[in-house]
């Protein structure tokens, strides 16, 4: 991902809208542009700010609230991560198991 397809891609983020994919291609930009993490943290900042004017709430932290939403976000990737892999390792083993009881059916 680029600069601009990261950018593109704020709105959606902030509205908690990215899929898996693009989700784990915007979190390793963030990690490795840091123009984009100030950009972000500005959008961030603006558009979640303006939310909680209304709000009673004096202690809101919104770098608190950006940082909690990218571990939130490591996370949902990471239960994805794992959720594909037992999937790859249920197939795998489901053609194996197919594969053995033909064998023993033919056999």
């Amino acid at each position: 991902m680029n600069c601009k397809e990261f950018e593109s891609h704020i709105p959606d983020f902030i509205d908690k809208k990215l899929d898996f994919k693009t989700m784990e291609e915007f979190r390793e930009h963030y990690e490795s542009c840091s123009e984009c993490r100030e950009e972000l943290s500005i959008q961030f900042l603006v558009s979640v700010g303006v939310q909680h004017l209304d709000s009673d709430d004096d202690n809101f932290d919104l770098s608190s609230e950006l940082k909690k939403r990218l571990a939130s976000n490591d996370k949902k990737l990471e239960r994805h991560k794992i959720y594909k892999e037992s999937q790859r390792y249920a197939i795998t083993l489901g053609c194996i198991l197919l594969g053995l009881l033909l064998i023993w059916h033919l056999g």
